[in-house]
């Protein structure tokens, strides 16, 4: 009985621990999972903005020098004006191979249909000055601007004219260099070198892309129907003005966009990525992390299920009786007050004493006493074997036993009449000469304590002795009433 009870604590022990470690781990892993992802979303955050500040600050850094240089080569035109149409190109080939972000040099026009060109080239009968882009555009400002990007026909690469009107009386006169968009490139590839997915150019005014990490959108404008998207969004994002950071949606998947003005230009460095790209590595890591956290709580509910049972052994031997191998006192008191706690008012508490047992022990020894006390606890066990009953035995010949159940007085006296000829079927025959029977009483629970219980039962005990032995006596419930004041 004892190691059945035991054997079902822990149990109960382990599925609790169970039901009450996994969930915790779980939900510590979920939270972990959670921060960690947060985390990796914030640092990528801040590296995108760092990304777009620095792709920002590097190129009007980099427009900022040419138009520096381009003023330079402004100011002398202007000055060398008034010698001569000759000696102002010679002065303007200079400009040719030297730059790269110009190599062809600089060129100008004027109404008067002068064209001069570093490069060396002859534009054809039908070419008309006035009606280019660049000469229009020139029109319109005092100082070197970038204008709306093109495909140079000559290269196939995207460039931009940057313009200026000179200080010339005869005629309005502009000068111009096509400006390549080689660094701006390199500066977008280094960007997208690493987890950032898309970085580009665009005019803030007609929207054209001027450089792309997607090249197939070069050229392209912004605004324009049946592209990606995710640029029909980003769109959105400039028509509103927000620049700067900004989340969005797009076909169930999140997006960080960061937006940066251009200082010198009517530009935006756009820069984006995912969700789902910030978080490529780690969800690469996380069914990992998930198996390791999942067999380090395995090992952590067998390691506690171990310590359940190294502590319930010890409780179990601190509650043992050593010779029997029942339950003690203690360990007695402890589970009947667990099993009442569960089925409150159901069962009935026997104390059993063994009659004349000091008669073995005078005349055979101790030895041959234990060996009576054993059987007899071994007859109890069996007996009473259901999972509700409680055997101990309480010291010396005294014996208690707990039957847990619901259970009529009737059933009780047959269960006690029963039991009674058992003891005398089992010990007549070696011990019969010292007439060996058993006496017991029995209290229904009721209402009160343990020690009320218990008193009860030592009680009906002792009558039942008072009537002669080998007899049993339950006590009744007007006896219960006469004890109250």
């Amino acid at each position: 009985m004892l190691k059945r009870i035991g054997k079902y604590q822990n149990m109960k022990t382990q599925v609790r621990l169970v039901i009450t470690i996994v969930p915790v781990v779980l939900l510590l892993i979920i939270i972990f999972f959670m921060l960690i992802s947060n985390a990796i979303i914030r640092l990528s955050e801040d590296r995108l903005a760092l990304e777009s500040k620095n792709g920002a600050q590097n190129i009007a850094a980099w427009t900022e020098k040419t138009i520096s240089e381009l003023d330079i080569y402004k100011t002398i035109i202007e000055q060398l004006s008034d010698l001569g149409d000759d000696e102002v190109l010679a002065f303007m080939e200079t400009s040719a191979d030297t730059h790269p972000a110009y190599p062809y040099g600089l060129y100008l026009g004027d109404d008067t249909g002068v064209y001069l060109d570093a490069s060396g080239w002859v534009p054809g009968e039908d070419f008309v000055v006035t009606e280019r882009n660049w000469y229009v555009e020139g029109l319109e400002h005092e100082e070197f601007t970038f204008g709306e990007p093109y495909t140079d026909a000559m290269t196939g690469n995207v460039c931009m004219s940057v313009t200026t009107k000179l200080d010339y009386a005869p005629a309005e006169r502009v000068l111009a260099a096509d400006v390549y968009m080689d660094y701006a490139s390199r500066l977008v590839d280094e960007v997208v070198s690493g987890d950032i997915e898309e970085a580009f150019f665009v005019t803030a005014g007609s929207r054209v892309i001027v450089v792309d990490s997607n090249t197939d959108m070069v050229g392209r404008c912004l605004k324009e129907e049946g592209g990606p998207e995710i640029y029909g969004s980003i769109n959105r994002i400039l028509d509103e003005g927000k620049l700067g950071q900004n989340i969005i949606e797009v076909k169930n998947e999140t997006y960080y966009i960061n937006v940066n003005e251009i200082e010198n230009t009517d530009w935006y460095f756009v820069t984006c990525i995912s969700e789902g790209e910030m978080l490529k590595n780690f969800r690469k890591l996380e069914l990992v992390m998930l198996v390791v956290a999942l067999i380090a709580s395995l090992i952590l509910v067998v390691a506690i299920s171990q310590i359940v049972r190294e502590i319930s052994e010890i409780r179990n031997r601190a509650e043992t009786d050593f010779l029997t191998k029942l339950l003690n006192r203690n360990g007695f008191k402890e589970t009947v007050l667990q099993a009442v706690r569960e089925r409150p008012g159901q069962g009935v508490l026997l104390m059993l004493d063994m009659d004349n047992f000091k008669l073995i022990n005078d005349n055979l020894g101790h030895p041959v006493g234990d060996i009576v006390l054993r059987q007899f606890a071994v007859l109890l066990e069996e007996y009473y074997n259901r999972n509700r009953d409680i055997v101990a035995r309480l010291g010396g010949d005294e014996f208690a036993v707990f039957v847990g159940r619901t259970i009529t007085r009737e059933e009780v006296r047959k269960m006690l009449e029963k039991f009674i000829l058992l003891v005398h079927e089992n010990f007549d025959k070696d011990y019969s000469e010292y007439e060996l029977s058993i006496s017991i009483g029995a209290s229904f629970v009721e209402e009160g304590t343990y020690e009320t219980l218990y008193q009860r039962a030592d009680k009906a005990l002792y009558k039942a002795k008072g009537q002669g032995k080998n007899s049993y006596y339950i006590w009744e419930k007007e006896e219960s009433e006469k004890e109250q004041p």
